[in-house]
């Protein structure tokens, strides 16, 4: 009987153990995610202004074709920060990206037809993108 107790009692600390281990290496996973998912926005949001902002130097030296592709390299970024505001429940913040990626769009039509007012739909994406990410 007495063997019995020491090995039901070995047990059951080593179940709290588990546990106490489990809670404890659980405990700043929520912290860690929360940064790591404002990293990935602001790496997105950087990616996007960073293409749109090449794509205004490649329309002033007159390179529409360089031009649309950075515009179709800041699309993907700006759908991506678009749905985690959206999965936020940021709305107007992803109402703005939507209107940023409309004028991208814009943007990247008018580069296709030669048109150097592409470069001020770009430079309307930029500002959405600001009023977007003011808080």
């Amino acid at each position: 009987m007495t063997r019995g107790r020491i090995l039901l009692s070995a047990l059951v600390v080593l179940v709290v153990c588990l546990g106490l281990g489990y809670a404890w290496g659980s405990s700043g996973r929520g912290v860690l995610q929360t940064a790591l998912d404002d990293s990935r926005q602001q790496l997105d949001l950087a990616e996007a202004r960073g293409a749109l902002l090449d794509a205004r130097v490649s329309l002033y030296n007159n390179n529409f074709g360089d031009a649309s592709r950075r515009f179709d390299d800041a699309k993907e970024p700006l759908r991506r920060v678009k749905d985690r505001y959206q999965d936020g429940g940021e709305s107007r913040a992803a109402s703005s990206i939507d209107a940023a990626l409309t004028h991208v769009d814009e943007a990247q039509r008018l580069a296709g037809k030669l048109d150097p007012a592409s470069n001020s739909r770009a430079g309307e994406a930029l500002e959405a993108i600001r009023v977007a990410t003011d808080r």
